[in-house]
């Protein structure tokens, strides 16, 4: 069995992400379902339920009437939000991990993944393009593959290193020469197995080459936007942080500048807060994972 063959098979070792939010996903994409279809999907999760209704009656959102049931929930805190909230609790069971190979410790993936998703949003609002479910997912996802190829990539990352500074390529590209798959083609596969969206397997698959998407080219490029934003405030880069091409380039072709960055930082803050809340919530105010800006 040759390493790349030995790759994909040590997917198998990701557990399985939750079939019900697979299925929420699915409905997401389809123009023809609706809000009470996706309810229909949820309440099977008794699990999901109860933490939708612990957070929709808690201080943070501090409504007058108490929430008694999800079709409540989605009405009073709005469906999108609330999805947003569940992925990101949900995603924490695979990310949170430290990684070695790619010099990331413990949540380190998970809170650069949280922040892509919440720039997604914010980044999307700033192009004045509409934020969706999909774009929040692909945006917190992309980096999926990592937890697979973390263990390769310490076991040759000098050589990846020293290949990338020779012939002054990208650590992905390094990374995919010296171990003949990189992150974001194994995460593109380990989506597919998933039976995620065709957008979000597109999505985390090209996020380092947008170019090379055959479709949903947006959604693509937004994605790869999100990850080089997080990497510039400093939200979990890792050792191949700084080893990409094209920051600047994505950068001014979007007209982004350092003011932006700024703004964005501001209001990834604001949106951290309720990401922490709802893990407080969710854990009864104990071992909580602060959320952090570095």
């Amino acid at each position: 069995m040759n390493l790349v063959d030995q790759i994909l098979n040590s997917t198998d070792r990701l557990p399985s992400f939750p079939m019900v939010i697979q299925r929420a996903l699915q409905l997401i994409e389809d123009p023809r379902s609706s809000a009470q279809n996706l309810v229909d999907v949820l309440q099977f999760d008794q699990s999901i339920t109860a933490n939708i209704l612990k957070l929709c009656n808690s201080a943070y959102f501090g409504l007058r009437k108490t929430v008694s049931s999800l079709r409540e929930a989605l009405v009073m805190v709005g469906f999108d939000q609330l999805m947003e909230i569940i992925l990101s609790q949900e995603s924490a069971s695979f990310l949170q991990d430290s990684c070695k190979g790619y010099d990331l410790g413990q949540a380190d993936l998970w809170k650069h993944s949280v922040a892509c998703g919440l720039l997604s949003g914010i980044i999307s609002k700033r192009l004045k393009r509409e934020a969706s479910l999909t774009l929040f997912t692909a945006a917190l996802l992309h980096d999926i593959g990592k937890m697979v190829l973390g263990h390769y990539v310490q076991d040759y990352f000098r050589q990846i290193k020293n290949l990338a500074g020779e012939k002054q390529i990208s650590f992905t590209e390094a990374e995919k020469e010296i171990l003949g798959i990189d992150h974001a083609e194994l995460g593109g596969k380990v989506a597919e197995k998933w039976k995620f969206p065709k957008s979000i397997i597109s999505a985390i698959q090209y996020h380092h080459a947008p170019s090379l998407a055959s479709e949903e080219s947006e959604v693509v490029e937004l994605v790869s936007l999100c990850d080089i934003v997080a990497m510039i405030t400093g939200i979990g880069g890792g050792a191949d942080g700084l080893a990409y091409h094209g920051n600047r380039e994505v950068m001014k072709r979007y007209h982004l500048g350092e003011k932006d960055i700024e703004q964005f930082i501001v209001k990834l803050e604001d949106r951290f807060q309720l990401v922490n809340e709802t893990l407080d919530t969710k854990r009864g105010g104990e071992g909580r994972l602060w959320l952090t800006m570095s």
